[in-house]
C-alpha cells in the first residue's frame, strides 16, 4: 500500500552518521529551491508569454509547500523549466491542466510503485533524453552569443564539473567562479559618476553681482566629485587615484583647489575597506589645506554610518577640514561663503572696512595681513578676482546724494554692477522712493505658488528661501540674499508664481506693489522701461547657475 513507506520510520535504528554525510546535498537542495524561483519563474513567464508574475507570491508558495512536504517526508518541490515549458506547450496551459495534473500525481502516490512497471521502459528514457538534450542545449547552445565570454565560461565549467566531480561540487565552484567574476567585472566600473569644477555648476543662492562675479573667477577651486554605485575595495582605487592626480604639481599650477565635495547620493553602499581609503584621502586634503565637504550622505544610512566608523573621516568632533552638507546645492554654496569670506577679508584690508559677521565660516589669517594672498596659486587667484569684482570709485560713490530715498542705497548696491551708467542711478533714483518697506517675521510666507504677483521687492536683511512642489512634499531650489531682488518676473510679465518664498528669520524688505507698478508704467512709460531692462538683468544672471545645476548635478 501506499502508506508502507512511513512504517519504515525507526528512530532507533537511524544511521546519523550517513544524515551528516548527506547535510552538504540538503544544503545544495535548499540553496537551489531558493535559487530557482527568481530564475526560472521569469524565463518560464518569458517562454509562455505571461507578462504579469509575482516572483514574491512564487517565493512563499515554493516555501510554504516545502514545508509541508518536508514535514510529511515527500519529496521537494523543484519547478524543473523544462519540464513546464513541455508541459505547457503540450496543451496543459490552462487551471484545469494543472488540477489534472495534481490529481494523476496524487493517484500514482496512492496507487504506490507498482504501476511504473506499466510506462514502457523506452517512453521514460526518450523523455529523460529529450529533457536531458534540452537543458544541454539551453545551457551550452542558447547562450552562445548572449552571455559574455566570462559567463559564458562559468557556465561550462558547471556542466562539466557537476557531470565528473559532482553535484554539490558543482554548486560551488559555480559560486566561487561567479563571486570571483562578479569583483572582477564590478571593479572595472568606474564609482566616479561626474568630475567637475565650480565653474561648471553653482549653488542656486541668489546673489549680488559682484559676488557672482568674483566666483565665477574663483570657482575653479571647488572640485566636485559624484559618486555612484557600491564602493568597495575594487572600485575605490580608481577614486583615490584620480583624488591624487588633482593634487600633482602640474595639475595642481594649472588649477589649484581648495575644496573638495564628495556627492554620496547616487552611492547605496560601501565596505570599510573603502571608508579607511577616505582617511588617507582626508589625511592627503587636509597636508594641502584642501577642505573635504561630504553631502548627500546621511548619518544614520548605510554609507553614513561606514564613512563614521571609519574613525577619522566623518565625526561629531570633526575638525575644520572635514564639513557636511545634506545636499549638493548646500555643499556648494559652503563652498562659495568661505571663497566669499576672504572677498571680504581681502576688501577690509585694503579698504579699512569692517568684515560682514555673516560671511565668517572658517578660521583664517588676520585680515591687516594682505600679502598673504600672494602665497600661492591660490592665493594669487582670489587676489586677482577680488580685485576685479571690487566696486570701482565711480560704482562706490553715486553721483546722485542729495535728497535720495531710503531704498536707493539697496537699489544702488544691487545695479551698479551691472549698469554703471550716470543714467541708471536716475532711474533708481526716480523709482525708489515708490517702495515701501515691509518687515517679516520668521517662517512667513511672501507668496505662495500659483498665487498672483503682487508686488517685487529687494532685500535689505535677512535671507529667504524658495521652494517647489515635489509631489506631496516642498524642496528648497534656491536661497535669497540680502540686496537681490525678488517677485521681478511675475510682476513683470504679469503670470502666476511657480515657486513658494518663505522668510528664513526676520527679513527686512522694500516692495514695489502691483497698483503703484501699473500706476507708473502708464504715466511714465519711458522711465519704467528702463527700469524693467535693469530689472530683468536680475534673473537673467540667475538662469544660468539655475540650468547648470539642474543639467550638471543629476
Amino acid at each position: 500500500p501506499f502508506y508502507h513507506f512511513y512504517t519504515l520510520f525507526d528512530f532507533g535504528n537511524t544511521d546519523w552518521h550517513a544524515i551528516v554525510k548527506a547535510v552538504p546535498t540538503m544544503l545544495g537542495l535548499a540553496f537551489f529551491s531558493i535559487l530557482h524561483v527568481p530564475i526560472n519563474v521569469p524565463a518560464l513567464a518569458v517562454s509562455t508569454n505571461v507578462d504579469k508574475i509575482d516572483t514574491n507570491r512564487e517565493l512563499l508558495a515554493h516555501g510554504i509547500s516545502n514545508l509541508a512536504s518536508g514535514c510529511l517526508g515527500s519529496f521537494q518541490n523543484y519547478l524543473v523549466y523544462s519540464n513546464s515549458v513541455l508541459f505547457i506547450r503540450s496543451g496543459g496551459d490552462s487551471n484545469l491542466a494543472g488540477m489534472m495534473l495534481g490529481v494523476v500525481t496524487l493517484g500514482v502516490f496512492i496507487s504506490g510503485p507498482s504501476i511504473i512497471g506499466y510506462i514502457p521502459t523506452m517512453v521514460v528514457g526518450a523523455l529523460i533524453f529529450h529533457l536531458g538534450l534540452e537543458l544541454v542545449k539551453e545551457s551550452l547552445v542558447d547562450t552562445v552569443g548572449v552571455v559574455n565570454r566570462i559567463e559564458y565560461a562559468t557556465i561550462v565549467v558547471i556542466v562539466l564539473a557537476m557531470a565528473t566531480i559532482g553535484f554539490n561540487e558543482g554548486i560551488f565552484i559555480g559560486i566561487l567562479m561567479a563571486c570571483f567574476f562578479f569583483i572582477l567585472l564590478y571593479s572595472r566600473r568606474t564609482a566616479l559618476r561626474k568630475a567637475y569644477t565650480g565653474s561648471a555648476v553653482r549653488s542656486t543662492v541668489r546673489r549680488l553681482y559682484s559676488q557672482r562675479r568674483f566666483l565665477d573667477d574663483v570657482c575653479r577651486q571647488i572640485q566636485v566629485m559624484r559618486l555612484q554605485g557600491f564602493m568597495f575595495f575594487g572600485t575605490i582605487n580608481g577614486i583615490e587615484a584620480y583624488i591624487r592626480n588633482l593634487l600633482e604639481q602640474c595639475q595642481w599650477q594649472e588649477n589649484p583647489i581648495r575644496f573638495l565635495v564628495l556627492d554620496f547620493a547616487l552611492v547605496n553602499g560601501m565596505d570599510f575597506s573603502a571608508a579607511e581609503a577616505f582617511i588617507r584621502v582626508r589625511r592627503l586634503l587636509e597636508a594641502r589645506e584642501i577642505y573635504m565637504v561630504i553631502c548627500g550622505a546621511e548619518k544614520t544610512t548605510e554609507v553614513g554610518r561606514a564613512l563614521r566608523s571609519a574613525a577619522g573621516v566623518w565625526s561629531d568632533d570633526e575638525s575644520e577640514y572635514v564639513q557636511t552638507a545634506q545636499s549638493l546645492n548646500e555643499a556648494l554654496e559652503w563652498c562659495e561663503n568661505v571663497l566669499l569670506q576672504f572677498y571680504y577679508l581681502h576688501q577690509a584690508a585694503v579698504h579699512g572696512t569692517e568684515m560682514p559677521h555673516s560671511y565668517s565660516f572658517v578660521s583664517t589669517p588676520q585680515f591687516t595681513d594682505v600679502d598673504m594672498y600672494g602665497s600661492s596659486p591660490r592665493h594669487a587667484m582670489v587676489t586677482e578676482a577680488t580685485h576685479s569684482a571690487m566696486p570701482s570709485s565711480h560704482n562706490s560713490t553715486p553721483s546722485l546724494q542729495a535728497h535720495l530715498a531710503p531704498a536707493f542705497p539697496l537699489l544702488h548696491q544691487a545695479f551698479m554692477d551691472l549698469d554703471s551708467d550716470v543714467t541708471a542711478d536716475e532711474t533708481l533714483a526716480w523709482i525708489a522712493p515708490h517702495f515701501e518697506c515691509k518687515q517679516h517675521p520668521p517662517a512667513q510666507h511672501v507668496w505662495l505658488a500659483g498665487s498672483s504677483a503682487d508686488a517685487m521687492y529687494i532685500v535689505e536683511s535677512g535671507t529667504l528661501r524658495v521652494y517647489v512642489e515635489n509631489g506631496s512634499e516642498s524642496e528648497a531650489v534656491e536661497s535669497i540674499l540680502p540686496g537681490t531682488l525678488l517677485g521681478e518676473l511675475a510682476l513683470i510679465t504679469g503670470q502666476p508664481h511657480g515657486t513658494t518664498v518663505v522668510s528664513d528669520g526676520s527679513v527686512v524688505m522694500w516692495e514695489l506693489s502691483k497698483p503703484v507698478f501699473d500706476e507708473l508704467s502708464a504715466a511714465e512709460p519711458a522711465k519704467m522701461l528702463a527700469f524693467v531692462r535693469l530689472a530683468l538683468m536680475y534673473p537673467a544672471q540667475g538662469m544660468k547657475a539655475i540650468t547648470a545645476y539642474a543639467f550638471c548635478a543629476q
